[in-house]
This record gives C-alpha cells, sequence and structure tokens, in this order.
C-alpha cells in the first residue's frame, strides 16, 4: 500500500479552509476537517482513483471529497509507493493557491 504525505502547503490549506468555516460554524468545520481526511486516506489504496488535474502536468490528479452541498478538492501525485497530497481547495475556489 503506498504511504500517504501531505505537503507543508496542502496543509496550509487544511488550516485555511478550517480558518474560514470555524469562524461560521465550528462544528461544521470539525466535521469537513474528518471529511478531508477521511477522503484523502483513500488515496494510500487506490492512488489511481483520481481524475487528471485539468491544465496540470500528466502525473497530477484530483480527488474530490464531498461536503455538505458543497466539495473539496485534493490536488496528489504517485511519486513511487508514495502519494503526496499538494494542495486542498474547497469546489467553489477558482483554484489551487501557490
Amino acid at each position: 500500500m503506498p504511504r500517504l504525505i501531505w505537503s507543508p502547503a496542502a496543509l496550509r490549506d487544511v488550516e485555511r479552509l478550517h480558518r474560514f468555516l470555524a469562524s461560521r460554524n465550528r462544528r461544521a468545520a470539525q466535521r469537513a476537517i474528518k471529511a478531508i481526511r477521511r477522503g484523502v486516506r483513500l488515496l494510500a489504496d487506490h492512488p489511481q482513483a483520481g481524475r487528471a488535474a485539468e491544465g496540470m502536468p500528466r502525473e497530477y490528479r484530483e480527488w474530490p471529497m464531498a461536503f455538505g452541498s458543497g466539495s473539496y478538492l485534493a490536488l496528489y501525485r504517485q511519486d513511487g509507493e508514495t502519494v503526496v497530497i499538494l494542495a486542498v481547495r474547497h469546489g467553489r475556489e477558482g483554484d489551487y493557491k501557490a
């Protein structure tokens, strides 16, 4: 089974998403983070499950994770036996942050 690693940028994304939602609803923020973690864990077992990330190099994939009436998206790539989570964003955000 591939190993799962979060990049520093992806961890900052999760913190940013949590802060944004927690300012409106703390419980929803906690549930959202759990949904993101649970969704990303699936990639360790099924790294090819995501779709090709539009406008990015071939090895970059995107994994949608439903939450409430929206979704979060994880940008990742597989590097041998390692799945690297590169970024996380809300489905309504326009693009991944640099």
